[in-house]
């Protein structure tokens, strides 16, 4: 079994006339503290200076870290950094020191918001952020943010594309929260399904002690550690969304209550199998990890019921139940395969170059021939074909159970695993035309 890491993070990092939002905070220190929990806050230069006694206090007895906002994150998605490279870097280098004076005891090795700036990874690594948080796996324009074509969990990013993992080591992605992978790629809602507690609250599949859905969700990701080394489960909230202020008039006082609840009840059922870190601590276990490369991804996600989603917060979107669905990624790409079918639904191309139209998706994906499946006395044999209309990486998902085997030999493999009595995952790379590939098992 992996470990599942599970940060919790906090956005406090808004200020009004010398007032941040530290109710807030508050509220969710007295709901997570008590379990376990560690907080990474994400600070402003501003408002870790007002909060500056709290968050030592709360990082001396709890082990709660500071990371730095950014100043699109501090005042809303339209701000963002400005002008020229140097300049930028400046005014980065400027806010985490503003951090660091307020709290000298922050680790301060990730950058909160910005992700979508294309020399951010470079910044990240002329000022030494280990880190950037605020990737949203599957997202398409909502907050202004769209990161469509980016792994889930965490990664390595490319230099020059910021959603594309890069070939070694590099500034590691962090999802601004995790995602339902199951429901978010069907539905292609992915702010719905999520661990935040508001728009689940609002969607109207969960509320209050009622979190059926944020538990199947988190089940899903507790079974995945069967399949990985790490698994990462990131639950955000914001701290301005837990008060009501005359700078911040997000929810009632009930919304606020129910989303504390909400949070709690969430720690509570991840407690028995989750190591709670900082964000700091889970991007030097990853590195740790995955010392030369982004780490392959397997994920076999079963479908979680919930009542039937509020029509007001949602339009134009089907609510499922959907099949079984492995997903994968690695440097090359990323798949989905919906149970049943051998070729996957989705193929993204990290080769292909980035749009808004397709998302580095390949708009053919050829369907495979069985040539033959023989089983000997304690051994077996599978060849199969599939015509390609160009280069591509392809996969396979063999469902059923392989559980009594282990792959012998298969020449062009990229990669392969057997997922004891669910399937097995073949990874190639097709080139142009006619391809054929044998797959010789044996048994174990």
């Amino acid at each position: 079994m992996g470990s599942l890491l599970v940060p919790f993070v906090g956005m406090a990092a808004r200020h009004n006339d010398g007032v941040t939002c530290l109710n807030g905070m508050r509220r969710m220190a007295e709901r997570l503290h008590p379990h376990g929990v560690k907080i990474t806050w994400l600070v402003s230069p501003e408002s870790a200076t007002i909060v500056a006694r709290e968050l030592t206090e709360w990082h001396n007895a709890y082990g709660d870290d500071a990371a730095v906002a950014s100043p699109d994150t501090t005042y809303g998605v339209t701000r963002r950094i400005a002008g020229a490279y140097e300049a930028k870097r400046e005014q980065l280098a400027a806010v985490r020191e503003g951090v660091r004076r307020a709290v000298p005891w922050a680790t301060l090795s990730v950058l909160a918001g910005d992700h979508q700036d294309r020399e951010i990874v470079r910044l990240c690594a002329d000022l030494g952020f280990d880190g950037l948080w605020g990737f949203c796996w599957e997202q398409i324009e909502v907050d202004q943010i769209t990161d469509r074509g980016c792994p889930w969990g965490f990664y390595y990013m490319n230099p020059e594309d910021r959603l594309r993992p890069a070939g070694g080591q590099s500034v590691v992605a962090m999802e601004w929260t995790a995602r339902d992978l199951l429901k978010a790629f069907h539905s292609q809602n992915p702010c719905l399904y999520s661990t935040d507690v508001n728009d689940v609250a609002r969607g109207g599949i969960c509320s209050w002690e009622n979190i059926d859905y944020l538990k199947g969700m988190a089940d899903n990701y507790i079974r995945n550690t069967r399949y990985n080394e790490q698994v990462i489960f990131l639950v955000h909230q914001e701290a301005h969304e837990m008060e009501r202020h005359e700078g911040w008039m997000c929810y009632t006082d009930e919304d606020v209550l129910e989303g504390g609840i909400m949070l709690e009840e969430l720690a509570k059922h991840l407690k028995p199998h989750a190591q709670f870190v900082t964000l700091d601590e889970a991007a030097k276990a990853y590195r740790a990890q995955n010392p030369h490369q982004t780490a392959s991804s397997y994920m076999l996600w079963e479908d979680t019921p919930h009542p039937e989603p509020n029509p007001d917060f949602i339009w134009n979107m089907c609510t499922g139940p959907w099949p079984r669905t492995f997903l994968h990624y690695d440097r090359g790409a990323q798949m989905m395969f919906v149970q049943g079918q051998v070729q996957p639904a989705c193929i993204r191309n990290y080769a292909r170059p980035w749009d808004t139209q397709d998302y580095y998706a390949e708009s053919r994906i050829p369907r495979p021939r069985l040539i033959h499946n023989t089983r000997f006395n304690w051994s077996r044999e599978i060849k199969v074909a599939v015509t390609a209309p160009q280069a591509m990486p392809y996969g396979f998902a063999l469902w059923g159970d392989y559980s009594l085997y282990q792959i012998d030999g298969a020449p062009g493999l990229v990669e392969g695993k057997i997922l004891p009595r669910e399937l097995l995952f073949l990874r190639y790379d097709l080139q142009p035309g006619e391809n054929e590939f044998i797959i010789r098992l044996s048994g174990k």
